[in-house]
């Protein structure tokens, strides 16, 4: 193996990390070194693919950057304050930053300060000794970057184990579930894409035949919205044990909401009620086994018990 290349593999495998800000300042190397292999490389220039990154993180799913549940690292900070500006003037939809680039004003200096404080030293520390894969100046706020060419060739492994190193950590400090498929379903740009409900109507309607809103009980007399109980965000996958009607407006006006213990309550005795009805009509899929197991092992409490945090 190239030696440096095991060099910079070494800091993303085993480096310590208090929060993500690691993985996201070596992406935005190893992105900045794929499109441009310059040695020299302002941090001013990543700051603004760590805000990517962050933000289309943030937006869609909201994961929790670190071990401190009790204050958000700084550049997340930055980054949903800059998404609350955005959806305060522009609507709730949720965009990759690809589309909303040109429409906000990216506070790259901050972020830049954070690196210069944070990150760019401490990242080269390994087991008490420095993993020397660039040189700093941390007065003109620039690296110079030991063999980008290096970089480049391997930008797939390298990013392959990124993506895997930050997965790990979220793991232990988000807990969400389908971490690696979030931090995917966001990686180089992509927008996370929900998939068609109209597969699970004809399930639904076997134990809600009068389509009456799961939220208000009132009948539905057009087409039924379907909607997450807990939402997609988090679970970031459809699940019919997780699904329900809705009227169309409520569906709107949900969003992230937290559900309430209530509503909680009414979802486990509507999927006891529905794999009752599927097993008497001796309906057997992958759907139905798979609210039988979110039944026997307690999905909708534990998952939202997770989503409460």
């Amino acid at each position: 193996m190239d030696p440096y290349l095991k060099k910079t593999l070494d800091l993303i495998n085993y480096g310590s990390m208090d929060n993500t800000y690691k993985m996201s300042w070596i992406r935005s190397i190893v992105e900045f070194c794929e499109k441009t292999p310059k040695k020299k490389v302002h941090f001013d220039q990543l700051s603004r693919l760590i805000f990517k990154y962050y933000w289309n993180q943030c937006i869609f799913f909201n994961l929790n950057q670190s071990h401190n549940r009790n204050k958000k690292p700084e550049i997340i900070q930055i980054v949903e304050n800059s998404i609350r500006e955005y959806q305060s003037s522009r609507g709730f939809k949720k965009e990759t930053f690809l589309r909303v680039e040109s429409k906000i004003d990216i506070p790259v200096t901050k972020i830049s300060s954070v690196l210069k404080k944070d990150v760019c030293k401490r990242f080269l520390n390994l087991g008490g000794k420095v993993n020397k894969i660039y040189d700093y100046d941390l007065s003109n706020r620039e690296i110079e970057i030991s063999n980008p060419e290096v970089l480049k060739t391997y930008s797939e492994i390298l990013y392959n184990s990124i993506n895997y190193r930050w997965t790990q950590e979220l793991e232990t400090m988000d807990g969400s579930p389908r971490i690696s498929k979030k931090i995917k379903g966001v990686d180089r740009d992509q927008f996370p894409k929900r998939g068609n409900l109209n597969k699970f109507r004809k399930f639904i309607d076997e134990e809600n035949p009068k389509r009456k809103c799961f939220l208000t009980g009132k009948k539905i007399l057009g087409t039924p919205s379907i909607d997450h109980v807990i939402p997609w965000s988090y679970m970031y996958s459809d699940d019919l044990w997780n699904l329900v009607y809705v009227l169309p407006e409520e569906n709107s006006s949900k969003s992230n909401r937290l559900p309430n213990k209530k509503m909680i309550e009414n979802l486990k005795t509507r999927n006891i009620n529905l794999l009752k009805i599927t097993e008497k009509k001796g309906i057997h899929n992958k759907f139905t086994e798979e609210l039988r197991l979110s039944i026997e092992n307690n999905y909708v409490e534990k998952f939202w018990i997770g989503f409460k945090g």
